[in-house]
């Protein structure tokens, strides 16, 4: 334990001496005093306490964040520190918090659970960067940052979804269009599981300020290394769409399919889709209201584990979920948040306590970025 704190204390070090070295002439007043107008430094924290029904399960299933059942926890806590220059720029995140240590990568590399993000960019020509390192995922529409959210919940759809990924990859922004293309270790893999790298893609669109396009694809073989390879063609298409100061809405679409992986025929392709669409609305200055429903079908068990069914058959995960909630927010970069949600398995997979198909949840969580 001692030398992951060490590794942190060194990292801490690091950035208060970049910090430092770089401050020379500059703007900024107050808290930011001496810092160069290139470089900025924040910081989240969000805390949660979480209930439902499934009793029978120490961790909370399906679940990316408040993982925890009846107690007041930390989320995340992270501190950024991020340098944006004309040719140059570069993004160090540290995290700590219930989301790393049960989602990022464990042992050997269990140390890569305090680094958020950590990449740097250069721009080769206008509108174009260059960027290599760690990175949050570009693929869906809900994130592991709550405040970004409509929910602190996450969908089934992205419960699913990878969480961060490492590599290098070209992006264009133009005034409608925006892409990028990568060059990846993998799905949801910083340190990589094998030979292979995957490529990743997105496409934009916005064609005015009420609405935003986007697809997201990866393609690979993520199989570990000593296993056959198979690969995964996973797509995901969201849309924002903002049809008044008062409402925003979001569609997501996953649809992936993955050679030789069909539950029933091994030699055949299977597949899983999986969408959401949620809704917050504005009810005054300080008070919002959301709703989101969901769908998750993957009887191939391509990203799901396969499930003994009633009659004793193997299936993916097959659910829907409904989930609402109301935000308060006293300052524009602060929230807290009430929600509950309502879990649907198929009537034959009996994944909650006492055979229960079925999962009620509660969720009170509050958070601030600064």
């Amino acid at each position: 334990m001692r030398y992951k704190v060490s590794y942190i204390v060194v990292l801490i070090i690091l950035l208060i001496g970049l910090i430092s070295a770089s401050a020379q002439e500059t703007e900024k007043r107050g808290l930011f005093a001496g810092f160069p107008e290139e470089l900025t430094l924040s910081g989240y924290v969000d805390a949660y306490i979480a209930y439902d029904n499934d009793k029978g399960n120490s961790l909370r299933q399906f679940t990316v964040v408040a993982p925890y059942r009846d107690e007041f926890r930390i989320n995340l806590a992270v501190l950024a520190l991020r340098y944006s220059a004309k040719q140059i720029r570069s993004n160090i995140a540290l995290q700590f918090g219930d989301v790393p240590r049960l989602n990022w990568p464990q042992a050997p590399n269990e140390y890569l659970q305090y680094i958020q993000e950590a990449n740097i960019g250069v721009s080769p020509y206008k509108n174009s960067w260059i960027d290599a390192g760690y990175f949050l995922t570009h693929i869906g529409a809900e994130g592991i940052i709550p405040k970004y959210n409509f929910f602190t919940s996450v969908s089934l759809l992205t419960y699913y979804e990878p969480i961060y990924q490492s590599g290098i990859k070209y992006s264009y922004s133009g005034k409608k269009f925006y892409s990028s293309l990568m060059l990846l270790n993998g799905y949801n893999v910083l340190a990589d599981n094998n030979k292979n790298k995957s490529f990743g893609l997105q496409i934009g669109y916005k064609p005015n300020d009420k609405a935003d396009i986007t697809f997201n694809n990866i393609t690979g073989n993520e199989m570990p290394t000593g296993t056959a390879g198979k690969t995964r063609i996973y797509n995901n298409l969201v849309v924002k769409l903002f049809p008044s100061k008062k409402l925003d809405v979001i569609l997501c679409g996953d649809f992936c399919m993955q050679e030789k992986s069909k539950i029933d025929d091994p030699e055949a392709s299977g597949s899983m889709f999986s969408a959401f669409a949620s809704m917050k609305y504005r009810a005054s200055k300080n008070v919002s209201l959301m709703l989101r429903g969901e769908i998750f079908q993957d009887k191939d068990a391509v990203m799901s584990p396969a499930f003994m069914m009633s009659d004793s058959t193997f299936s993916g995960l097959k659910a829907f979920g409904v989930t609402g909630g109301a935000e308060l927010n006293l300052t524009p970069n602060s929230y807290f948040r009430l929600e509950g949600r309502y879990l649907s398995a198929d009537k034959d997979q009996k994944l909650f306590y006492e055979g229960e198909n079925t999962r009620y949840e509660v969720i009170l969580s509050g958070g601030i970025e600064f």
